[in-house]
């Protein structure tokens, strides 16, 4: 693939947009019932938040495999294969009817989902203008956008009306057909790379092989944004009973809608805006964002803090993903891509623990205000962090 043509709306892109949406859907319609599903066959509260939380876990482990693996064979197959993965994950949760079966089958599913976005996230730059990066960054996401959501929605109601089986079975399809039409109809040839035995020698360049070194740093503020959302997700509810805010959840609504928004609008604009001012300015939003919250008495500002969000979601992870991919050289975009979701996990994963502990010794408010003052830490470490790098790179020049 020529990633040198301009072209951004090919029948490759549009492909894997609408297999990365999918896949993304039929998970959006489970997730939030995968706790509900466990205590409906008896599981424990603690056990069944437990099962939803490994999921993450297993993902973040198998990403830096996946970068690998992904930078190394066919990425169409093994999007296919880790697609039919996701399928059969599905399926099988119609049979899990204890706890211990259903995290076993949690930790798989995350690790079908870690290899199935890292894959398709590397493909997708393939089909990218390098002169276009953040423009199409910011429309692969809109599919996973949207599907985020309806999914919930969808899922709940299939659920209510027909039960846990047809909506395990309904995903499952949707997944097969996805995996089996994007294998017949997608067109992709590459010249794979094989480690050889002077690149596996070392650990040092066992791990270059597995992390992308000058991407951690990007990778772990973007996990910040990550992180508020795993509070955001955890406490924001129970904030709104705890002041007796009605309908709160209107927040999901109006954060979701700005996003596909932004998404589809942005990108040309980060495209020709410097790192530095976007995430600067993406961290600053968050902040505001967290301390509305914080501090809301009414759904008004709730609603604002949504936006404001929304603002910062978009740029500070479409910019930050888009430097991922530009530091490193085309043989090491799968790489680069799982280090960047790695940042993500841990965010999701650290947020609700995190969060949880802030909330038991000082309530709901002091969670969202000290995530506020972690933003605000992350625009300093920012700054500072590009300032020496872009002083590092003058000196080299001039040397």
């Amino acid at each position: 693939m020529n990633d040198t043509k301009e072209k951004l709306w090919n029948i490759g892109f549009i492909e894997l947009i609408a297999i990365s949406f999918l896949s993304s859907l039929s998970f959006s319609c489970i997730h939030p019932l995968v706790s509900s599903y466990a205590v409906s066959f008896g599981a424990k509260i603690e056990a069944a938040a437990t099962a939803v939380g490994i999921y993450s876990i297993s993902a973040m482990c198998v990403r830096p495999f996946g970068g690998y693996f992904t930078d190394r064979y066919n990425k169409k197959v093994l999007l296919f294969i880790s697609t039919l993965l996701l399928g059969i994950s599905f399926f099988a949760y119609v049979f899990c009817k204890n706890i211990t079966l259903l995290m076993i089958l949690r930790i798989i599913h995350g690790v079908a989902f870690g290899i199935n976005s890292t894959v398709n996230f590397a493909l997708a730059t393939k089909f990218i203008p390098k002169s276009r990066t953040g423009e199409g960054l910011g429309y692969y996401g809109v599919g996973q956008v949207i599907a985020q959501i309806i999914g919930p929605t969808i899922g709940l109601k299939i659920k209510e009306l027909f039960g846990y089986t047809v909506l395990f079975f309904g995903s499952a399809v949707v997944v097969f057909g996805a995996a089996i039409l994007f294998f017949m109809v997608f067109s992709y040839h590459e010249a794979v790379r094989p480690a050889d035995s002077k690149e596996r020698a070392g650990i040092v360049k066992i791990l270059k092989n597995l992390i992308a070194p000058e991407c951690i740093f990007y990778a772990m503020i973007a996990g910040l944004f990550s992180m508020s959302n795993g509070i955001v997700n955890s406490f924001l509810v129970l904030l709104g009973e705890e002041r007796g805010i009605a309908n709160i959840t209107l927040f999901f609504t109006i954060n979701a809608l700005f996003l596909f928004l932004l998404r589809v609008t942005i990108g040309k604009v980060l495209d020709k805006t410097s790192l530095l001012l976007v995430v600067s300015v993406s961290l600053l939003t968050g902040a505001i964002s967290m301390s509305m919250i914080g501090m809301a008495g009414a759904l008004p500002l709730i609603l604002a803090a949504g936006f404001i969000k929304a603002i910062g979601h978009v740029g500070g992870q479409v910019s930050l993903q888009s430097a991922c991919v530009k530091r490193v050289d085309e043989s090491r975009v799968g790489v680069a891509s799982s280090t960047y979701y790695i940042g993500a996990d841990i965010g999701n994963g650290l947020g609700p623990i995190w969060g949880g502990k802030v909330v038991a010794a000082a309530g709901y408010s002091a969670s969202f205000f000290t995530m506020s003052v972690v933003f605000s830490v992350g625009i300093l470490i920012f700054v500072i962090y590009e300032l020496l790098h872009k002083n590092k790179k003058q000196v080299v020049k001039e040397a």
